[in-house]
């Protein structure tokens, strides 16, 4: 099967397919990289500060002081709050005016001046809700299995890459570059060159499964979509008997950053006890991390080198499969979100 299609249509689905996705939760840094003085992060095209308060909860709101526009991210962190560099104007977590020093009676003192973000911390990464003006207020983010069961380790990467959000995804359900690709590499360097790929409806999404083989290479992914709450991807990929056997599992989204490039992130995760979880994040540290990031950086350096109006002259194939219905999820969620936008 060949086909020419695109991926990104013009108008407002074609502008928030760009930009990203409302009304999901979105990893956003790693949680080491944020302290008590702020940082500027663009994602899905705005630009937050992010910043830890007295009691080390993170906050996050529109790196944009009220007053002239300047950034906030060139402030410093006072009292929990974060005030401005240019004339020390002071916001809270919330967005809202805790002082104006130039006027100390300025009667926009208590008054929300700039949209502020919900956020959680947990498992070593910042997250961020992006919500439309009907959802500001999010779901607590629904955890997967590796993040809320003892039986599970992680490690979580995190990299800039210069491509399109969408670029990545594509990536992400395409088993079939494992056999080529990757072809070379510690765990993905077995297995057939030519296959059929099957693509199975559940009740959260998807899953698309190479029907000649299983755990050999890069054979069967899921897709979990939980509405207005987040989108999850999960591969597992199997490990030589060098390398002790058994399987981890790669699991994650990934988070615009522009319409030029995004974060790419994943957890790493593996179901261990005891001494075989210390055995596994032994090697995982010492050996097999350099091997995973050899993979990545050779997904990176393909998908960077795609062209901007690649997605207009494509020829897909059967084995695109995985592809074609990521897309059609994406698609749908963004005409959803721009119909309700519409009718509000």
């Amino acid at each position: 099967m060949s086909e020419t299609r695109s991926s990104r249509t013009e108008g407002p689905v074609g502008d928030r397919l760009a930009d990203g996705l409302l009304n999901l939760w979105y990893l956003v840094a790693e949680a080491r990289d944020i302290g008590f003085e702020p940082v500027g992060l663009k994602r899905l095209g705005q630009d937050l500060v992010v910043w830890r308060d007295g009691e080390g909860k993170v906050n996050a709101i529109a790196d944009r002081c009220p007053h002239r526009g300047v950034r906030l991210s060139r402030g410093r962190v006072r009292d929990g709050d974060i005030a401005c560099a240019y004339h020390g104007l002071r916001l809270d977590g919330n967005g809202v005016i805790t002082a104006v020093p130039p006027t100390p009676d300025c009667p926009f003192v208590g008054r929300k001046a700039v949209r502020s973000y919900p956020c959680r911390e947990f498992k070593g990464a910042i997250w961020v809700y992006f919500g439309d003006e009907e959802r500001r207020d999010p779901p607590e983010m629904i955890l997967p299995e590796e993040f809320v069961s003892d039986d599970w380790s992680s490690f979580l990467f995190t990299q800039s890459w210069r491509c399109h959000y969408q670029t990545v995804l594509d990536n992400r359900l395409d088993p079939m570059h494992g056999s080529y690709l990757h072809a070379e590499s510690y765990t993905l360097a077995h297995g057939n060159k030519q296959d059929r790929l099957g693509i199975e409806p559940t009740a959260l999404g998807f899953v698309v499964r190479r029907e000649n083989q299983i755990g050999v290479n890069i054979d069967r992914t899921e897709l979990f979509h939980h509405r207005d709450n987040n989108i999850w991807i999960q591969t597992e990929i199997p490990y030589p008997a060098s390398g002790g056997g058994g399987f981890f599992r790669i699991g994650g989204f990934v988070t615009p950053i522009d319409r030029e490039s995004c974060l790419f992130w994943v957890f790493r995760s593996q179901r261990s006890t005891g001494w075989r979880r210390e055995m596994w994040r032994f090697l995982y540290r010492n050996r097999l991390e350099g091997r995973h990031l050899d993979v990545l950086d050779q997904d990176r350096e393909m998908l960077e080198s795609v062209q901007r109006d690649a997605a207009g002259e494509e020829w897909l194939l059967q084995t695109d499969i995985g592809v074609s219905r990521m897309r059609r999820v994406l698609r749908q969620v963004a005409e959803s979100q721009v119909a309700a936008t519409a009718a509000a």
